[in-house]
């Protein structure tokens, strides 16, 4: 989408070709506005040579006065690219509803579009702008709205230059005449696009390639169909709104948002990599959507699991260190030359306490995931019919039985194999009787849970009363 942040830039800020730039960027964006484009494909579907390109890129990446980096160099994989940095990035489910926005039309990445001049350029995004947000294919602009004063985009050589230029360009799709309002006789511009035009947009297929590019990447060279893509993506998404909605409904920093926004990039690509090294012993999931994108599911838990054991361990090393309030004594007064209060030693571990509470925040976050993601995936039992049905239901019982049981071992498996990581490797800080205390706390609400589950699934006695 084009939100209002980006539309007030590319009114005001840019050349005819950084335009384009824009827009290509923001129609190969992925969840996190990295654009999954290297510059030389990024320069031919813009319409320029990658010289060119370059030095838009170059002059886009250095703020200038109060106007933010468009641009922002990020390496993945080893590959040097670029984040879009006007406006909210597409992530799944985090941007508001009531967000004013521009679809991506499909006039715009046209090559008639990308030979308009800049005049002509603005003037239809105004116009595209207004019309996505009336959901309306005639709209109309008061002369004084396109013309205010004499600082204004345009003069009114310019705007009838614009109006000939768009004519000549895109006449088949819009027409743009003036008019004046019935009561107070002022001109106005009327501009009607051909019906249909509404719903001719250009979809974002970013994550898309970023998804195949993480799997080839990762030594399988297989193709992945768009069914299968789609599936593993919802996934993903689920992945990124699930670990946001809590965000969203708490007033936690920006720190660790952002923190929470990596962390979702890192489970998702991850587990797509280990389900890439997974995927020539099980080509059948190629074949089979869902069933691919639960074997991914499966994966991305133990992950999330094995995050949420490190960040444990992280808000208890961290608190081992707060509770030395001796040794923070000692160091604020070295450092002021003097003794200090009980305040004045809060303020000196202030900044321990809040990566504290970042790690106990995210810790939170990622155990109540896995325990939804559990709850989900623990299937109800059949409900209880007459007698003659009850071998029916006890097969079905049986069956929901054993899958429970797999879902317990592996839980229970990669909980032991983390807690020994961590009694090995573990901070030093901590006793090694208590450094799984987290885990171990959290196995004991599982047996609990997979107890209860086991007698809710256990057969049913074959005779009546």
């Amino acid at each position: 989408m084009i939100y209002e942040e980006t539309y007030q830039y590319l009114l005001r800020n840019v050349s005819s070709t950084e335009f384009d730039t824009c827009l290509y960027a923001l129609l190969h964006s992925d969840w996190d506005g990295v654009i999954q484009s290297p510059l030389h494909r990024m320069a031919r579907g813009v319409g320029t040579t990658e010289k060119y390109l370059r030095q838009i890129i170059r002059k886009l990446t250095s703020p200038h006065g109060s106007v933010q980096k468009v641009f922002v160099p990020v390496d993945q994989d080893g590959e040097l690219l670029y984040k879009f940095n006007l406006g909210p990035a597409s992530i799944p489910g985090f941007y508001s509803k009531s967000d004013r926005y521009c679809k991506k039309y499909r006039f715009f990445y046209s090559d008639a579009f990308k030979g308009l001049s800049i005049h002509g350029k603005r003037l239809l995004l105004m116009a595209a702008f207004r019309m996505s947000v009336l959901r309306s294919e005639e709209v109309l602009f008061d002369y004084s709205e396109i013309i205010p004063d004499d600082r204004s985009l345009f003069t009114r050589k310019r705007l009838l230059g614009a109006i000939d230029a768009v004519h000549e360009a895109l006449g088949h799709l819009v027409t743009i005449t003036f008019a004046s309002r019935a009561f107070s006789k002022k001109e106005v511009l009327v501009i009607t696009f051909k019906e249909g035009i509404l719903a001719q947009y250009m979809e974002n297929r970013a994550e898309r390639t970023f998804l195949r590019k993480t799997i080839f990447n990762s030594g399988f060279l297989g193709h992945i169909s768009d069914s299968v893509c789609m599936e593993l993506e919802r996934v993903g998404k689920y992945i990124y709104r699930s670990f946001l909605q809590q965000a969203a409904s708490s007033s936690i920093s920006a720190d660790i948002r952002e923190e929470l926004l990596k962390l979702a990039r890192f489970v998702y690509t991850h587990s797509l990599r280990k389900l890439a090294h997974a995927l020539p012993a099980n080509k059948q999931l190629l074949l089979a959507p869902k069933q691919a994108s639960a074997y991914l599911s499966k994966i991305i838990y133990n992950e999330t699991l094995e995050q949420m054991a490190k960040y444990a361990h992280q808000a208890e090393s961290i608190k081992s260190l707060l509770d030395r309030e001796p040794f923070h004594r000692e160091i604020s007064e070295k450092a002021l030359g003097r003794k200090v209060n009980a305040r004045e030693v809060t303020e000196h571990i202030e900044p321990i306490l809040q990566k504290h509470h970042q790690a106990e925040f995210i810790r939170s976050v990622l155990n109540d995931w896995c325990e939804k993601w559990m709850i989900s995936r623990v299937k109800k039992g059949p409900e209880e019919g007459r007698a003659e049905g009850r071998k029916v239901i006890n097969e079905d019982r049986q069956t929901a039985s054993e899958y429970m049981t797999s879902i317990r071992n592996d839980t229970y498996g990669e909980l032991d194999n983390l807690m020994a990581t961590i009694r090995k490797y573990g901070s030093h800080a901590i006793a090694p009787a208590d450094r799984n205390a987290t885990l171990a706390n959290k196995k004991a609400s599982l047996q609990a849970f997979f107890a209860i589950q086991k007698e809710r699934l256990a057969p049913l006695a074959l005779t009546t009363c």
